[in-house]
């Protein structure tokens, strides 16, 4: 897939990082020469120099052919005009970082979708969202809701207390369950199990479930679901 990433901050070199190791065909277009040397020099990705709302700069950025363009300059009314442009000139999906929740209002989602801004970010929100999963949820590493919420994936780590340690997943297919075991992660490495694949303590297992069963893993993990009473909020 190739992408075009405009800026090149904290946001958009974390992308790129993440998207440069998928092998994916990224691109960074930024005015910031010294930021994009770094980039350059660290990952595998091109770099472009120019100002991300010049039509020249984006066309020789190679946005024409692009399928998906990521604006995520500090600045949401220059991420808005360059997705504009990038849409004008044969981007096949933008997105823009935004500063503002009310842009995100779905009354609001045609007109900008009018204007070239298939889809809009916005990282505090969205950190926001995660703490309260985290608080709302506190027995499990993470949290996903698919399909609206009628299935949950969620990513446990397993301690030595847990009666799922030591247990070999074709096992798992003899008991009465209402999980699927999706993914385990050990150490740094990504393990897609199969039945002789064996729980060990300290991994993270990814459960695929419904809401209404979800209960039923907490005790499997060997965890606790504590009520959270008091937050200490630093930082306005």
């Amino acid at each position: 897939m190739k992408i075009v990433i405009a800026g090149s901050g904290e946001v958009g070199t974390h992308l790129a990082k993440l998207l440069s190791n998928e092998e994916q065909d990224i691109t960074v277009v930024d005015s910031d020469g010294e930021k994009l040397a770094m980039l350059d020099a660290n990952y595998n990705l091109l770099t472009f120099r120019g100002s991300p709302t010049s039509f020249t700069t984006l066309k020789q950025a190679g946005v024409e052919g692009c399928d998906l363009f990521i604006a995520v300059t500090p600045f949401e009314t220059r991420n808005i005009v360059a997705c504009a442009i990038a849409k004008s000139l044969g981007a096949e999906k933008t997105v823009a970082r935004i500063d503002n929740y009310e842009f995100k209002d779905p009354v609001n989602r045609e007109f900008f979708s009018h204007i070239g801004a298939d889809d809009m970010i916005y990282p505090e929100y969205l950190a926001a969202m995660e703490i309260i999963q985290a608080l709302r949820h506190n027995w499990v590493r993470h949290w996903f809701e698919l399909h609206n919420g009628e299935l949950i994936l969620v990513g446990v780590k397993l301690r030595d207390n847990a009666p799922l340690v030591g247990m070999q997943l074709k096992d798992l297919g003899v008991m009465d369950h209402n999980f699927h075991v999706a993914a385990i992660k050990r150490d740094h490495e990504t393990i897609i199990p199969g039945g002789f694949d064996k729980l060990q303590c300290n991994d993270i297992v990814y459960f695929m479930t419904r809401r209404d069963h979800v209960d039923s893993l907490v005790d499997l993990c060997g965890k606790k679901q504590r009520k959270i009473r008091d937050v200490l909020i630093m930082g306005g």
